[in-house]
């Protein structure tokens, strides 16, 4: 029971991880330097959109005088990305879940991330925290072209080669924020445009048969495992609201927000869960240099399992 729920925790901050651009390079790295044989089990995500779709409901215009369209707005954020070399980015992650079944029982998870990355070459220095209510863990992280450093519990470890082939892969796609715009044009028919201070927003709450194909989208595009995918068929996925924030001057990104509710069954107990993340995209073109400690480069490289 505890493996499933941790499976279902997974898929769903898999789904919110992956919505608002963000990785799981990170939990990853964690799982292979505390815990080796479950490695295998982590979910990946990068923040690569669904393409539009064939049935995806035509661009709506804008409301709003002085407000640009969907299209618009997606064709000049990428303008924008195009100069944009580094960036920094910090979210907030919070899982409240209830499980049903003889007994009743609550559980939340707490996670930040402060994150710093250059593009070119590819860099990125990540400090996470996160509390389950049965203690608190920290990871510090860095990747680069030589290899990934995980610090837990105050140890350094190298992240194995191969492993670090698949992380480097998922983060090349992540350090598009701007790419998610995409996504917003297979759900066009609930995406509005608006305006709120200095920046545009694109919201859309989808609910319905929809959400769940999103949600499906979402874990295939980004590197979910079989286990996560034969999760969602089961989940009710009651809606998804996504919200980005893009500058009305730089066109380039600030916020992402993501809200899912869900249920589902299982073996007689039944579970809902609510997540929500929101994470802030700062420091456009700041970043020059991200280095990493002597010690994080004299570790020892994790030795992984041999597979059957």
């Amino acid at each position: 029971m505890k493996k499933w729920i941790a499976v279902v925790m997974g898929a769903a901050l898999a789904l919110s991880l992956s919505a608002c651009g963000n990785d799981k390079n990170t939990e990853n790295s964690a799982e292979a330097s505390t815990a080796p044989n479950n490695a295998s089990s982590a979910a990946p995500s990068a923040s690569t959109a669904p393409s539009a779709s064939a049935s995806a409901a035509p661009v709506e215009q804008a409301s709003e005088q002085g407000v640009p369209t969907l299209d618009e707005l997606i064709r000049k954020s990428a303008e924008a990305a195009k100069d944009l070399k580094s960036f920094g980015m910090d979210s907030q992650v919070s899982q409240n879940m209830t499980i049903k079944g003889e007994t009743a029982k609550q559980q939340k998870v707490e996670m930040t991330t402060k994150s710093e990355l250059i593009k070119e070459p590819l860099q990125m220095h990540q400090a996470v925290k996160v509390d389950s209510g049965q203690g608190v863990q920290n990871v510090e992280q860095y990747i680069t072209g030589s290899g990934i450093y995980s610090q837990t519990g105050g140890r350094w470890l190298k992240i194995p080669a191969e492993m670090s082939k698949q992380m480097t892969a998922s983060l090349e796609q992540s350090a598009n924020p701007e790419a998610q715009l995409e996504q917003f044009k297979t759900i066009a028919k609930d995406t509005k445009v608006t305006e709120d201070g200095n920046n545009y927003l694109l919201t859309a709450d989808v609910s319905g048969d929809s959400v769940k194909e999103l949600a499906k989208s979402y874990l295939e595009q980004n590197g979910g495992d079989k286990s996560q995918a034969a999760l969602v068929e089961q989940m009710n996925i009651k809606s998804m609201k996504l919200v980005y924030a893009v500058d009305k001057k730089t066109y380039l990104p600030t916020r992402t927000d993501v809200e899912i509710m869900m249920d589902m069954t299982n073996n007689g107990q039944s579970i809902s869960m609510d997540t929500k993340m929101k994470t802030t995209i700062n420091q456009h073109n700041e970043i020059s240099k991200i280095t990493v400690p002597e010690e994080a480069l004299s570790a020892k490289e994790v030795q992984m399992p041999a597979t059957k």
